[in-house]
């Protein structure tokens, strides 16, 4: 754990000092999904819950791999610890001449109304928060995003769960 949080201050005081350098290049959006979620499958098999990344052909945008990997593991953790066993965590993606979109949602109750303007803020924990989680990775994904002309945003589906969506955009 501690370990874990010195990685996540020192990642953050990179980011604050502009000296995290991304490494902005074509990637295909479908391998960023199934890398990430390959990187969470002994979480997801533990907890029980699936992580569906469906293969909607290839579909390329400029992003740095191994972060934008991380900023959309940070989501899928976040969806993993809301959703019940036995439930999934499904992403899809689909481009546009203006961006690129991913979503990320679970099948769990969704944000408290109250914790959406702020799941972004470094250590904030919601008030459904039952991991032992520290509260910067969704801050850690938003700055990613961030530095690559992208943006973010939370909010609850209509016929329930949580959803992350990401638009990186063209220019």
């Amino acid at each position: 754990m501690l370990l874990h949080l010195e990685e996540a201050l020192l990642l953050l005081s990179r980011i604050d000092a502009v000296t995290l350098v991304l490494d902005q290049k074509p990637t295909d959006v479908f391998t960023i999904l199934m890398l990430a979620a390959d990187h969470l499958y002994e979480l997801s098999a533990e907890k029980g819950i699936y992580i569906d990344v469906p293969q909607l052909g290839e579909m390329q945008m400029d992003a740095d791999a191994d972060w934008t990997m991380e900023a959309v593991m940070n989501l899928m953790k976040n969806c993993m610890e809301a959703a019940d066993a036995g439930t999934a965590v499904h992403c899809s993606y689909e481009n546009n001449p203006l961006y690129t979109q991913i979503r990320i949602w679970d099948e769990g109750k969704g944000f408290a109304k109250e914790d959406i303007p702020h799941l972004f803020e470094r250590f904030y924990r919601g008030s459904r928060q039952t991991s032992a989680g520290i509260g910067i990775g969704l801050s850690v994904a938003k700055e990613v995003i961030e530095m690559q002309n992208g943006v973010i945003r939370a909010f609850n589906l209509p016929e329930g769960g949580a959803c992350f969506e990401i638009r990186f955009y063209s220019h």
